[in-house]
């Protein structure tokens, strides 16, 4: 007979912000006395979770100018129907998330889920916008960082053992900051392209969560499935891939992940 709660967490990490929380998180859990499960969305289709399986459900993903990433939003859309299952939706941004998380969560209110606990974690930017400085963390930046991120991440721990109701970025400020970065969201084009350096590794067609790069006779090409996720981007291991209007290889640091190395290679998924 099982007596600890269970716990159980999906997410979407593109460079490895979300999971390094998911993973926090959960060890928190854990220590306070609760069974603890996590899982990608890359790895488990929506269809495939049953919400009886567990007392609680965690939902975790990135800010995408407040909006969730477009593969997790799906993620949300096919998820089973419950009646009444507890659920907490914890994200990561570079900055801020304004309602992003209550946001999400609108639609699973309507299958029945109640959300209880709604907040952001400060990670590192690994977003870059053409036309706009890229703003990357430095190693020595990101340690204080994850380290106030640790910090929240065992308060929010505490809060969702205890089943505590606490919803952050609902407010009015919350809200009109995420109808104002929705509504720019379409301003900014996520086309990328390579360049001759590429050395056809592979890497990025391993590791795409959309499958959206394939490789081909000519080089590396890219689909209509893109997520957003930055995680080619950042990860190329020569910097091969580019933006329209983004430095040239070798010449601007990328994000390199929160403990600076490659996601998914950094943590078990």
């Amino acid at each position: 007979m099982r007596t600890a709660p269970k716990i159980d967490i999906y997410y979407f990490s593109g460079t490895g912000n979300t999971a390094w929380a998911v993973h926090r998180l959960a060890e928190r859990l854990t220590g306070l006395g609760d069974e603890v499960t996590i899982a990608s969305c890359e790895q488990v289709a929506a269809p495939e979770v049953d919400p009886a399986a567990c007392d609680v459900m965690g939902i975790a993903f990135p800010v995408h100018a407040s909006f969730a990433p477009p593969i997790f939003r799906d993620f949300l859309r096919d998820l089973p129907p419950d009646n009444g299952k507890p659920l907490f939706a914890v994200t990561t941004a570079g900055y801020a998330a304004g309602d992003t998380a209550w946001y999400a969560v609108r639609p699973l209110r309507e299958k029945g889920y109640e959300p209880f606990l709604m907040d952001n974690v400060l990670m590192g930017n690994n977003l870059y916008m053409p036309g706009l400085p890229a703003l990357f963390p430095s190693p020595e930046k990101m340690a204080p960082r994850l380290g106030k991120a640790k910090q929240k991440i065992g308060a929010l721990a505490d809060l969702i053992h205890r089943h505590e109701r606490h919803v952050k970025g609902a407010s009015p400020s919350g809200r009109l900051l995420g109808i104002i970065q929705r509504a720019t969201f379409d301003w900014f084009p996520f086309k990328f392209y390579v360049q001759d350096n590429c050395t056809r590794c592979g890497w990025c067609v391993r590791h795409c969560p959309t499958h959206n790069i394939e490789m081909t006779d000519e080089g590396i090409e890219f689909r209509d499935r893109c997520t957003q996720c930055m995680r080619c981007f950042n990860f190329c291991p020569v910097q091969a891939i580019q933006m329209p209007g983004a430095t040239k290889s070798g010449k601007r640091r990328r994000y390199r992940g929160p403990e600076g190395e490659p996601y998914p290679t950094k943590h078990s998924m």
